[in-house]
């Protein structure tokens, strides 16, 4: 049985992706991620650090089921796939800045 949502590999990758691009800011700090990101799993690994960050700034110093359940839903994110729908954007807008990739 699949457990893709969306055409992604699972809610946990559809809601960490949607996320990071439905806010401007989250968008923007998304692509300069991208940018200085030499390749797609550099980029993944930043993307999953952003992710944890972002938990650890709700959570602060808070234990207990609701955590454990934060960070296990992180674990399920495929920050390489969201890595590679952001570096194809990434590309896109190179292509159609400068006319080729970079």
């Amino acid at each position: 049985m699949s457990s893709k949502y969306n055409g992604w590999t699972n809610y946990e990758t559809w809601n960490f992706n949607l996320w990071i691009t439905n806010e401007e800011s989250d968008y923007s700090h998304a692509l300069e991620l991208a940018e200085d990101s030499e390749n797609k799993y550099e980029l993944s690994k930043r993307l999953e650090d952003w992710a944890c960050e972002m938990a650890d700034d709700c959570i602060g110093t808070e234990i207990g089921f609701i955590v454990d359940m934060i960070y296990s839903s992180i674990k399920e994110v495929n920050f390489y796939e969201v890595a590679e729908h952001l570096w194809e954007t990434r590309q896109e807008a190179i292509r159609e800045h400068d006319g080729e990739a970079v």
